[in-house]
């Protein structure tokens, strides 16, 4: 059966008006959304509809690490938006957005456990990962929630560890691929590229006049994890349609003598030559092709991107015949 109906987002956990159905809740952070996530929901899900209930996700924001850490650098998989969307898409009925501030991140498991789970939402079945902690001082567990559900009359699903070539599939994990730019293994690990997002912004115009017109992008101070530098072949969108491009990350140093702090975000967009400025772009990283590096002139370096732009190209089209 296809549920079409759209999922209600509910913020705030004071807000949520249980109804008749008995609800079936998967609880996490879900950063990211990868398999594990994704798998997890989908349980909840075909448990609530096979059972007439309301499939429900509870997740908090901001994510419980950067309340925690807000001291520290703590960067994101995917912004609070994309992960609505995100989890919109695999049929869930609520998403109920708790705020995650000093009340939640002090409040011992058992009163988490009856004030949100027991009272609030009126739980039938709950639905977690493996590591799932809560509580103050990440003091509650799986076992917590059995123990739980025993005493208040709710079952409790744990998902076991999902492992992709010998590694556990994890935010923690699709973090650290990221900053080491093996993004070709994110896609294994989320079932999808990472994605950033920016505005199109004017440049010096140097792409242009080298006859390989570039898209620089803004991409804000959002709290999202940054690819390692280098060159990227990647996906992109904007205006509403779909291209390949290839991707550079870093500081430009065949461009500037002396060395920038400065992070840009440049793409050539193949066969494309419009004017964007100011639009929207998101681009999804496919493969990392090589590192940034400083070359001896511009035509060694126009040579490099010309030779990046035909291996991008190639790529493309042999995983679009696999």
């Amino acid at each position: 059966m296809l549920y079409l109906a759209a999922m209600k987002i509910i913020n705030g956990i004071n807000n949520y008006i249980s109804g008749l159905k008995p609800v079936y809740a998967a609880m996490g952070a879900f950063d990211g959304i990868h398999h594990g996530h994704s798998r997890l929901i989908s349980m909840a899900v075909e448990a609530a509809h096979k059972n007439n209930g309301e499939a429900v996700v509870l997740t908090f924001k901001p994510h419980p690490r950067c309340f925690i850490a807000s001291d520290k650098h703590f960067d994101l998989i995917t912004t609070y938006e994309h992960k609505e969307k995100i989890i919109s898409e695999l049929s869930v009925d609520t998403m109920v957005v708790l705020d995650f501030d000093e009340v939640i991140a002090a409040m011992p498991p058992v009163k988490f456990i009856e004030e949100l789970l027991v009272k609030s939402l009126k739980v039938s079945e709950v639905f977690v990962g493996f590591n799932f902690y809560f509580g103050a001082n990440r003091s509650g567990n799986t076992a917590t929630l059995i123990e739980a559900g025993a005493e208040y009359g709710f079952k409790v699903n744990v998902l076991s560890p999902i492992e992709i070539g010998n590694f556990v599939v994890s935010s923690s994990k699709i973090r650290l691929l990221i900053e080491a730019g093996a993004v070709n293994d994110v896609i294994k690990f989320m079932g999808r590229p990472f994605k950033l997002t920016g505005e199109v912004i004017h440049g010096d115009g140097l792409g242009r006049k080298l006859n390989m017109p570039t898209a620089n992008i803004k991409v804000p101070d959002s709290g999202i994890i940054i690819p390692k530098p280098g060159v990227y072949a990647v996906k992109c969108r904007v205006k509403g349609a779909g291209y390949k491009a290839v991707m550079n990350i870093g500081m430009r140093p065949t461009v500037y003598e002396k060395k920038s702090s400065l992070m840009t975000f440049e793409l050539h967009i193949l066969d494309f030559n419009d004017d964007i400025y100011g639009e929207i772009l998101e681009t999804y990283f496919i493969k990392r092709l090589r590192d940034e590096k400083k070359f001896s002139d511009f035509k060694a370096l126009c040579a490099q991107i010309k030779a990046d732009i035909a291996f991008a190209a190639e790529y493309f089209d042999e995983i679009e015949n696999i």
